[in-house]
């Protein structure tokens, strides 16, 4: 009966050493990706909730154009805490104004992004 040789088994280790960094690297780059999408798409929602939150306040104010401002805004959504900032521009259009909403996440007291850009037209009615 004839076993294995030193030659074979440090072979066998470093087959099995370089498949388990291959398959290691591989786990961290999906995981990076999956942290970079949740936090693209929470900026999304949090942009849409801004723009929402305009119409509304645009709605009540019944038939007056929304004035040329900017505003930044500082709110907590889905364990973070998120920078929103919008411009309001006036168009050639008198009832027509263009909104700008950037969504920065803060970590630390750092700015991370832009992570979402949202652009929308809110006219008077």
């Amino acid at each position: 009966m004839r076993g294995f040789t030193l030659i074979e088994m440090l072979l066998a280790v470093v087959i099995i050493g370089v498949v388990g960094t291959t398959v290691a690297t591989a786990t961290g780059g999906v995981a990076n990706q999956m942290y970079a999408l949740e936090r693209r798409t929470i900026a999304n929602w949090v942009a849409a909730n801004e723009l929402t939150r305009l119409r509304l306040q645009q709605q009540q104010q019944l038939g007056k154009p929304i004035a040329k401002s900017r505003k930044t805004n500082r709110l907590f959504m889905a364990n973070r805490q998120w920078l929103v900032e919008r411009k309001i521009i006036e168009t050639d259009t008198p009832w027509l104004h263009r909104v700008e909403v950037d969504v920065f996440e803060l970590q630390d007291g750092d700015r991370i992004g832009p992570l979402e850009h949202m652009t929308a037209f809110i006219g008077r009615y």
